[in-house]
């Protein structure tokens, strides 16, 4: 099911992945859609979740520089990409007038998100990296903030070298 409404929003963005077209494609009964989901916004922004969690990965003795820059990095590709985009910018633009895509957004996508990049920013505070009476909320916004910034509203390009930027000049501003 998943891959089914994954499959539809990034060929058709929102507007294709309907519960009947997710149902039909996934072999399954709207019903069996319904009993795990509660809304279309839910499942279509699960299944984009899993497609894209690998992107939240973090190498392992990375340090706080490099992974944050991964971090950002990451989301700046997927961003970049034609289909993930413009999907992205399409969900931005519903959750704005449709509860249940607001809702799903922020629990799907945005929370995990963020608990990874705070849990890093956590652990650079207890080694030291960076001090700890910063705002983390507000560290993650002005490290993020910009991609969709620049995807919302195309004023500048997703460009080369915009994530080592961002990431050296939070925190530069944190040491």
């Amino acid at each position: 099911m998943l891959d089914a409404a994954a499959d539809l929003l990034i060929q058709g963005g929102m507007g294709a992945a309907t519960m009947e077209a997710i149902a039909a494609r996934a072999g399954v009964s709207k019903a069996t859609i319904y009993k795990w989901w509660p809304s279309r916004a839910h499942v279509a922004l699960d299944s984009f979740f899993v497609r894209t969690k690998p992107t939240m990965a973090v190498t392992c003795g990375a340090s706080l520089a490099e992974a944050l820059t991964m971090q950002v990095g990451s989301l700046q590709q997927l961003f970049v990409d034609p289909a993930t985009g413009s999907l992205m910018r399409e969900m931005v633009a519903l959750a704005q007038s449709d509860p249940d895509i607001r809702a799903a957004l922020a629990t799907r996508w945005l929370r995990p998100r963020r608990a990874v990049v705070e849990e890093l920013l956590r652990a650079g505070i207890d080694r030291g990296e960076i001090r700890s009476d910063a705002d983390l909320p507000a560290v993650m916004d002005q490290l993020f903030g910009p991609l969709y910034y620049r995807l919302l509203f195309g004023h500048e390009l997703l460009s080369d070298g915009l994530a080592e930027t961002l990431v050296q000049q939070v925190l530069t501003g944190l040491r």
